[in-house]
């Protein structure tokens, strides 16, 4: 896109596409400012004084015609952990055409908007990010629990669960969501490179636990206390979710639910650790499979192969 220059005063357009306006910037002007005098109704909670978030745009073309954020932006954008192509039009004097949207349209986006930044802690507003993605839960649950006391079977749940996060943390992933008798762990929000092989790792680390742990409350569980791993690793979702008081962090999208989809198929193909063709494709000269197979999965076309886990042959290598 190429700035329109009128008059000798040099001018940006921005078009805003959920409003289908383009807006012709003066020389100086903000994207708020300029909002404001089409008579768009762009939410300000605060003035246009950097206080809040709600005047915030999301950049879709022409990132890279926007000056860094000044002090009260990056400030507020540190806070909130906003990405790169969210903007606060209060601030952002554009120096060439983009191409953007508002990001908060009524009254319940301003009141989610709010209530998000008085959140203390970590959060994020929604970014991709390259993830490996854990399923785990015990096998026959229900009938465990059915001929369990009550209070053996939180016993049992709680020890198990604590067993296995120190796993978890131990490989650098975090336990993010607990469903009964089962957890979903994500490998690489931190960023870490390694994290498809530190989930392998962690899978093995807790099979092996698994096993000493059944050993030890063998005067409780009188079957066998198996579980049953899946995973799958790609982009995920990340993001803070939930309404004020409840929220959490979250990891959504396709690769988090094939990856549940991978562990259920367990049950039907009496497997104990599933992973991807795609997981599988990074480490098969490093570990023994049990057999492959292929299985539909809800919500995605076709067949899928994967490939039920049997051993580690050595030391996984280190992503770089």
């Amino acid at each position: 896109m190429v700035g329109i220059v009128r008059i000798g005063i040099s001018m940006a357009r921005v078009e805003l596409t959920n409003d289908d306006v383009v807006l012709e910037l003066e020389a100086g002007e903000s994207i708020l400012d300029g909002s404001l005098k089409q008579d768009i109704n762009h939410v300000h909670a605060c003035g246009g004084n950097a206080y809040c978030s709600t005047c915030r745009i999301y950049v879709e073309e022409g990132l890279e015609n926007l000056p860094v954020r000044n002090g009260a932006e990056e400030k507020l954008a540190t806070k909130l952990g906003l990405s790169p192509e969210v903007r606060l039009a209060c601030q952002v004097v554009p120096e060439g055409d983009l191409k953007a949207r508002r990001l908060v349209l009524d009254e319940v986006d301003q009141q989610i908007v709010e209530e998000y930044g008085a959140i203390e802690g970590s959060k994020s507003l929604g970014k991709e990010i390259e993830a490996s993605v854990l399923f785990v839960d015990i096998a026959d649950y229900t009938a465990f629990a059915e001929k369990t006391p009550a209070y053996d079977v939180v016993h049992v749940l709680n020890r198990y669960f604590h067993i296995a996060g120190s796993i978890i943390k131990k490989f650098n992933g975090q336990i993010i969501d607990y469903y009964g008798d089962g957890f979903l762990a994500v490998f690489g929000i931190d960023g870490d490179k390694n994290h498809a092989a530190n989930l392998i790792s962690a899978g093995f680390a807790l099979q092996d636990a698994v096993e000493k742990y059944e050993y030890d409350i063998r005067y409780l569980v009188k079957d066998q206390f198996r579980i049953r791993l899946g995973a799958h690793t790609g982009n995920i979702i990340w993001g803070t979710i939930g309404i004020q008081g409840m929220q959490k962090q979250a990891a959504i999208g396709d690769t988090v639910n094939f990856a549940s989809r991978i562990e259920q198929a367990n049950k039907e193909l009496d497997t104990k650790f599933l992973i991807s063709e795609a997981l599988y494709k990074k480490f098969n000269k490093w570990c023994t499979v049990s057999g492959s197979h292929e299985i539909r999965a809800k919500g995605k076309k076709g067949v899928h192969r994967v490939y039920a886990l049997d051993r580690m042959l050595a030391p996984l290598p280190v992503e770089v």
